[in-house]
Order: structure tokens, then sequence, then C-alpha cells
């Protein structure tokens, strides 16, 4: 397992050609915000104290993308006397971040949408850079094409991906295609986006553009395996039951847990958000007190009252619907929090969430 010793950290901003500039070691800080569903991945990253040449250059149109690296080097190795000044082949095509009990990784790459200088109260200055993930390919990428008679929705996904490959989108996890033939042929003209919303329905999969990949991911097939999450594995304080926003969980940033994944909960560290007046003072089916229930339609467990809590997971296992990383190179914050639901449920209400981050 590895272990959260010493902050990783790497800015780069990027031009259409990949060229660009790294700003590792300025003070930055920045917010993530990523949740299950179509709607992308949305970053603002504050950079501090720059030269007024390269303020400049962000602020003007000389670099399109932006990438955060961000995570944990791991302890420190001591080698062996013998192996010091030894060459050591590396494969360019390794995950560098993921081994030697390193835990660092990509955790944003996108579109810069508008850079903005300012200043703080203090002498302070800093440029804050707002981005989206697959912005271009979501907002512009059109597909025309025609299906002849006898195809199928692979047929379809395929022509979509030829839509995606100008915004160098690459094919991700794939769908379980169904096996319906159509019978007539039909043309394609419009946005990729809307199209993608199609295969979306009839694959039963959710479907999002993340780190230049398209992937559809549902129930079946999720973004991981489960991943431990307690105190020794960077679980900060306990995952609270919420009502309409899941399970929510908060731990160190760690870019293996990625949204549509699978985390596994201590269910005895679960504790209960208070239920409304409405909740605790209605008629429930039995008298006494409030009672615990099995839920007939996916096995997990919740409250007997008119909005139930979060169900608690039968076996401790639950989906990652959303993910909020923040962070700051010179301060405190350098934590993800997560919104869950019970492996199987329907907890998870999008609409609600909105509402109360727009409150």
């Amino acid at each position: 397992m590895s272990q959260n010793w010493l902050r990783h950290f790497e800015l780069q901003l990027l031009d259409d050609k990949g060229q660009g500039i790294a700003l590792s070691d300025f003070k930055v800080t920045f917010t993530i915000d990523w949740f299950k569903g179509a709607s992308p991945r949305v970053a603002e990253v504050k950079i501090y104290n720059l030269k007024p040449d390269t303020a400049h250059k962000i602020m003007g149109d000389e670099f399109s993308k932006i990438r955060l690296i961000a995570g944990y080097e791991g302890p420190q190795t001591i080698y062996p006397e013998e192996t010091v000044g030894v060459e050591v082949r590396i494969n360019p095509d390794d995950n560098v971040g993921q081994k030697y009990d390193r835990n660092y990784g990509l955790i944003f790459s996108g579109d810069i949408r508008i850079a903005i200088a300012g200043r703080d109260a203090t002498p302070d200055t800093w440029v804050l850079v707002q981005a989206i993930d697959g912005h271009e390919a979501i907002s512009y990428a059109t597909v025309s094409s025609t299906l002849s008679k006898g195809h199928c929705v692979r047929d379809l996904y395929q022509a979509l991906l030829k839509g995606l490959e100008p915004y160098s989108i690459i094919k991700g996890v794939e769908p379980v295609f169904p096996t319906t033939i159509f019978p007539r042929g039909r043309t394609l003209h419009g946005k990729v986006a809307t199209y993608l919303d199609e295969v979306k329905k009839l694959c039963h999969a959710d479907w999002q553009i993340v780190d230049g990949r398209l992937d559809f991911l549902s129930a079946a097939s999720p973004a991981h395996a489960a991943i431990v999450l307690n105190s020794q594995s960077g679980l900060i304080s306990l995952p609270q039951r919420t009502t309409n926003t899941g399970v929510n969980a908060k731990c160190l940033i760690n870019p293996n847990i990625r949204v549509n994944g699978l985390v596994h909960l201590d269910q005895s560290s679960l504790y209960l958000q208070k239920l409304s007046e409405e909740d605790i003072g209605a008629v429930a089916d039995a008298p006494g007190r409030i009672q615990t229930i099995d839920k007939k339609s996916d096995g997990n467990r919740t409250l007997n009252v008119k909005t139930p809590p979060a169900s608690v997971a039968a076996d401790g296992i639950y989906e990652v619907c959303g993910i909020t990383t923040v962070g700051d190179t010179r301060g405190n914050d350098w934590h993800m929090s997560l919104i869950c639901q019970a492996r199987g449920s329907s907890d998870y209400n999008e609409k609600s969430r909105k509402g109360k981050a727009s409150s």
C-alpha cells in the first residue's frame, strides 16, 4: 500500500502543439469539480506571484490547455551502495507515479476557457485560470455520416469516435452493446454529444470525456475496483449519510479514485445526518422508534421515513458519484470530498446536488 508522505505537485500550461511551461514551484491553489453524468470536469487554478511577462502570456492566447498532477511521493527509498550511479532503463509508458510506494498522477487535463489577473489584500498577485475537461470536443465536435440498413449500435459508436478524432479524443472504456439490428439506414448530421446521449440510453451507461478519452461506465463496468478508505489509507474524519446527496466522505488526494469507481468504507464509521422535523414527526409504518429496514430493490439498508437518508451498503462497497478536489501548495488543503452511494442504489440525486451548490 502506498504511503501518504511528501506531497507531489506539477502544473503544466501547454499550447496546441503540446509545448509549454511548468509552474510547479509556485504557490498554487486549485478546486476541481467532477460529477457523474455527461457534465465535464471543471477546474479553477490560481497561480501566485508570477513575473509580469509570464502572467501576460497566460492571459493571452499562447496556452490552450492545463494539466495538474498531484498526490504523494511516498517514503524516501534508501538504495544499497552498489546500486548508486548504476544506469536504470525506464519505459516511457510506465506510470511512474504509481511505483515504489508513490501515489501521484494526473488529476485534471482540460481546455483553458479564461484567465483573470488580480491581487489579494496582501502584496500577493495572482492569475486565475478556469478550465473545462473536453470542452472543445463536447461543444464543437460534429458527425456527418450515413449508416446502412442492418447497422447496430456499435456502428453508431464507431462513427462518433471518428467525429471526435479532430479533438484528439480516443476510445476509452466501451459500453456493453445491445444486439439490436436496425432494419433501416440513417443519416447522422449534428453534434457528437447529442448522439452520445442516444448511445447512453441504448447501452444503459453514462458517458464522459476525461483525460482525452471517451468512457462509457455503468454499474456493470465501474471505473476501478473498490479502493479501501480508512485512517491508514487517507480517510479524513467519518463518512456521513445525508439526504439526497448520498454518503459524503473526505480523504487525502488520491488520483486513483475516480467518478464511477468504487470505494470500500467501514460500515461502523458511518454516521447519520440529523433528520428533518418533517421526517421525525411523520407517521411511520409501525409505532415506536424509527427503524432500519432492508430495501427490497437493491438489498441495502435505510430508515423507514418519508425522505430516507443514503443507504448503507450491505457489503461496504460504494460507488463514487462526485469528487471535489481542493489543494493549496503552501497551505493545509490537500483533500478530495467524495459523494458516494451504496452500490446498486439510486440515492444520488443530481438535481439536489446542483440545487445545494447554487444556494
